[in-house]
């Protein structure tokens, strides 16, 4: 399988999501964290990644629902030039997603339209594919390279 138009299939707050797979860069156990002041809920802290401070993104809060309280895994992706790590309950497997991805649904209730690209199906399955560049404000981003560069 290629990877051009594959996702990484991972699950967070009961919802199956599709991340594109040129954006991920690994997935490893869930690592300590520390909070960062003004951060939206989702944003759980920052953790040292391969040297380097990270935002950690609670996929489950960001897609409205409530954080599992059992350690998951982490799954570091680029978005606009910088690394951020997804805490996710579970790395589901590498999926190619049709090409008919339906636009988001005002079924999505508690998820903002601009944190979600689109809906598609899987085997019968609801599927969220993700926007990878609103996970994190750009403020937070800029706050940790600050932070390291002092």
């Amino acid at each position: 399988m290629t990877t051009e138009g594959s996702s990484l299939l991972v699950r967070a707050a009961g919802w199956t999501c599709a991340l594109p797979i040129t954006e991920v860069s690994e997935t490893m156990r869930e690592l300590d964290h520390t909070p960062c002041a003004g951060a939206p809920a989702w944003v759980l802290g920052a953790s040292v990644i391969r040297g380097q401070a990270v935002p950690v993104v609670d996929l489950a809060s960001f897609l409205g629902g409530e954080p599992s309280a059992d350690r998951g895994r982490f799954v570091t992706v680029r978005t606009n030039g910088s690394f951020v790590a997804l805490r996710v309950d579970a790395v589901v497997g590498v999926a190619r997603l049709d090409a008919d991805a339906r636009p988001t649904s005002p079924l999505l209730g508690s998820v903002e339209s601009r944190r979600t690209v689109s809906l598609a199906t899987l085997d019968q399955g609801l599927l969220a594919v993700l926007e990878l560049s609103e996970l994190v404000p750009t403020e937070i981003h800029d706050a940790l390279r600050l932070a390291e560069a002092s």
